[in-house]
């Protein structure tokens, strides 16, 4: 065992670089050793190829970093193999049945080491149904964000036109036709959203100012009733294209429920980059809201939120209360290639 971990050392690529799998891998060499020690006691190969499923397929699950490919689990049975037989060779040397010795050792080693590799490529090939399972689910997930953040806010003012245009279509046409032009704007907006979301459900190409897309969203949003404040400071080259539009995304969101929902006399938002980390808050002084009820207008925003920072690898803080305003603070890592 000592000259196979040496071996393994030597070995490049994930063998020698992953501690986890290393010890995997040792562990699964000792038992090896075990079936060929017990098949040399009773002169014939003692594989329990059942026994060998069963354990594979009850033990406990390895962390996703530390599953080993079929390409590496042959690697280190080769550097396996010759110092096993190497060992029966030296021992089994003077011996009258010396012949017998390594043919029942040989043999044990091939089965033991190969019911291994294949049951080993099965958990493999599990843990690769599993990962495509999580990313059709991540990619439900992401879906439902774009819906809600890209279709959802113009076809809700649609809605909301169109029910006013019908109260106004017996008492004041004026207003029954501006309601309607607004309704048919939105809906514009909706389809062209839709249209995004169907062909690659990503924020649109052109955005690549994060300062200037935010301020011309609180520029269209802004009503007077609120005094608004929006500061962006940092070097925005260090964030990459992906991470900046989905902080965009979120920050937006922020400041949309802050527009329609929190009744605030101020809003304010701050986005700091820094070269290792991005963190942004969006605050209020409106009417707040229980967080724990799932009926509150923010529910699904927060979720959709909370998600797109999750899978930046940051956190979404929000702090509120009915009556004490709102305030979502973001916190993104960003790792820096040198």
């Amino acid at each position: 065992m000592a000259t196979f971990r040496k071996r393994l050392l030597t070995v490049t690529g994930e063998l020698g670089l992953d501690q986890d799998q290393m010890d995997q891998i040792v562990a699964q060499a000792g038992q090896v050793l075990d079936d060929v020690t017990a098949s040399l006691r009773t002169g014939q190969p003692e594989i329990n190829e059942v026994r060998i499923g069963l354990a594979s397929q009850a033990g406990p699950k390895p962390a996703p970093r530390a599953v080993i490919h079929p390409v590496d689990s042959l690697r280190a049975a080769n550097e396996l193999i010759e110092p096993v037989l190497d060992a029966v060779i030296e021992t089994a040397a003077g011996l009258p049945d010396a012949t017998c010795i390594f043919r029942t050792a040989n043999q044990a080693l091939q089965r033991s080491v190969l019911t291994r590799i294949r049951w080993s490529s099965e958990s493999y090939l599990a843990f690769l149904l599993d990962r495509v399972r999580q990313a059709q689910m991540a990619e439900r997930r992401r879906i439902a964000r774009e819906l809600h953040d890209r279709v959802g806010g113009p076809t809700s003012v649609v809605n909301r036109n169109l029910q006013l245009a019908k109260r106004y279509a017996e008492v004041d046409l004026n207003r029954l036709q501006e309601k309607v032009e607004v309704a048919y704007e939105a809906s514009v907006q909706s389809m062209d959203a839709l249209r995004g979301v169907a062909t690659d459900l990503r924020l649109e190409s052109e955005f690549n100012n994060l300062e200037q897309a935010l301020r011309g969203f609180v520029s269209a949003m802004t009503d007077g009733s609120a005094v608004v404040d929006l500061a962006i400071s940092g070097d925005e080259s260090w964030v990459p294209a992906e991470a900046l539009a989905e902080l965009f995304l979120v920050v937006r969101e922020a400041l949309r429920n802050a527009f329609h929902h929190a009744g605030a006399s101020t809003i304010v938002s701050h986005v700091d980059i820094a070269p290792h980390e991005v963190r942004a808050w969006v605050g209020d002084d409106g009417q707040g809201f229980d967080p724990a009820s799932g009926r509150s207008v923010h529910g699904h925003g927060l979720t959709s939120m909370r998600e797109r920072i999750e899978l930046l690898g940051g956190k979404l803080v929000v702090q509120t209360a009915p009556g004490r305003g709102t305030h979502i603070e973001i916190f993104v890592p960003l790792s820096r290639k040198t």
